[in-house]
């Protein structure tokens, strides 16, 4: 699977804009300024998604999601355990009830429409999903499809929450969900018939839609590692700090240099942003 290069949360990203303003005293944000720098994020964060350019450049995250397969079902939506907000897949893997992982073709509607036996059987190879502009519309079409499934068990977590198996396992303290360390590994929230969790227990998945994809990013929640990449993150802290610094008393040149830091890093995101130049140069002062 995929890794992400951002690993902070949503208090590191404020602090390190405070830092950039020489605002923070310590290591330690104060209520008000953890207070003052939530609703400043925040409102970047929906400001970039309303953002209309054309280009998509709207913010977004990586999530990791799973589609319990069905017997003979060959399209999902969001009533079978399809996200409710994928705004494009990045990879898709099919895992059988041993655990092991196959890479999946992601296909156009083209694609999809070549295929000429759309009902045919077999481990799934590719996968094609119809865009809808409302999200929570959209389907999954899954090529092959299982005739027969294993069973995904279901508990009940810590938290009290349904979670179902993605990995067959024998059930210890280290993978009960959620107070167990690994228990990510082996469960995820989902699901509605939920037991009660036992030590001891052969719990066994069934077969899986294993993705990626991006989501739409309106807000970042406490302790939440939004899983951006890189360059979101930097662009994240610089423009934050611009848009603190007047509460601060920051001189106008500190401020600029703020702001270009920030459109810099928005740049390096997305290249297709920056103006083209149209000035004749004279290739010989190059050379």
């Amino acid at each position: 699977m995929p890794t992400y290069d951002n690993n902070l949360k949503r208090t590191d990203i404020i602090k390190a804009a405070y830092r950039k303003i020489g605002a923070l005293r310590g290591d330690e944000l104060s209520p008000i300024q953890l207070s003052r720098g939530i609703e400043a994020i925040n409102l970047i964060i929906r400001e970039e998604d309303l953002r209309d350019t054309g280009l998509n450049v709207n913010l977004w995250a990586m999530e990791v999601a799973s589609i319990a397969l069905q017997a003979n079902g060959f399209v999902y939506t969001t009533a079978d355990g399809l996200a409710n907000d994928i705004r494009e897949i990045a990879t898709i893997y099919y895992r059988n009830t041993s655990g092991d992982e196959t890479l999946v073709d992601i296909i156009t509607q083209n694609q999809y429409e070549a295929l000429t036996d759309k009902n045919e059987t077999g481990d799934p190879e590719k996968v094609y999903l119809k865009v809808d502009k409302h999200l929570y519309c959209q389907e999954m079409f899954i090529w092959p499809m299982l005739t027969s499934v294993g069973t995904t068990n279901e508990v009940i977590g810590t938290d009290g929450e349904n979670y179902r198996c993605t990995m067959g396992h024998t059930a210890a303290t280290i993978n009960r969900p959620i107070t167990g360390s690994s228990y990510r590994l082996y469960w995820e929230e989902g699901g509605t018939s939920g037991m009660t969790w036992v030590s001891g227990t052969a719990y066994t998945n069934g077969e899986l839609i294993r993705y990626t994809y991006k989501r739409p990013l309106y807000d970042i929640g406490p302790g939440e590692n939004p899983d951006m990449p890189e360059g979101w993150t930097r662009y994240l802290i610089f423009r934050l700090a611009y848009d603190l610094a007047p509460e601060h008393g920051i001189i106008l040149d500190e401020r600029k240099w703020l702001e270009i830091e920030y459109f810099k890093a928005r740049d390096e995101i997305f290249p297709s942003t920056i103006a083209v130049v149209t000035d004749i140069h004279n290739k010989g002062l190059f050379y």
